[in-house]
């Protein structure tokens, strides 16, 4: 009986020598297949980096299309709309019909007095054109113009008065 019952013990440890030995096989063969399809610690720090580097690029693209689309509303916003520039763009043309009707209705010839004022340019004075003259300077320079005394001043005055309004003045 004591012999029955150590081959039995020896049947056993056999078994579980043998079980053993079939599960560490079955291990490595789940390891080599999990190593194959599972992502190396190498590969998922790469694979990390990566991420990293596609959100950083991914941000500054995102903050170069907000930049340009925060510059396309400022120019937008700083362009007056288009009935403005309509209207702008008529009242350029209303002034300037209306100085050829003033030059003309006091016997002055445009092209004449635009050939006159390249010439005194051309000489060396160096004027500004009146937008970029400070408010002082416009006032002295008409200020310092001829002044037309007499009768003729008067007449010319009136003839200017009446060509601006279109009414006579007495």
């Amino acid at each position: 009986m004591l012999q029955a019952w150590e081959r039995r013990q020896q049947e056993e440890q056999q078994q579980a020598e043998q079980r053993r030995a079939r599960e560490q096989q079955v291990q490595h063969q789940v390891a080599r297949c999990l190593a194959t399809y599972a992502p190396r610690t190498q590969g998922l720090g790469s694979a990390q980096r990566k991420l990293e580097e596609l959100r950083r690029q991914e941000r500054q693209r995102f903050a170069e299309y907000q930049a340009e689309l925060q510059g396309i509303q400022h120019r937008v916003q700083a362009r007056p709309f288009l009935f403005q520039q309509a209207m702008q763009t008529n009242a350029r043309l209303t002034a300037a019909r209306r100085f050829s009707q003033v030059l003309s209705a006091l016997g002055l010839d445009e092209e004449q007095l635009l050939a006159e004022a390249r010439k005194g340019d051309a000489k060396g004075t160096s004027r500004k054109p009146r937008s970029q003259r400070p408010a002082g300077e416009r006032m002295e320079h008409s200020s310092q113009s001829t002044p037309e005394t007499g009768t003729a001043g008067r007449q010319s005055e009136r003839h200017c008065t009446q060509a601006w309004t279109g009414e006579p003045v007495p």
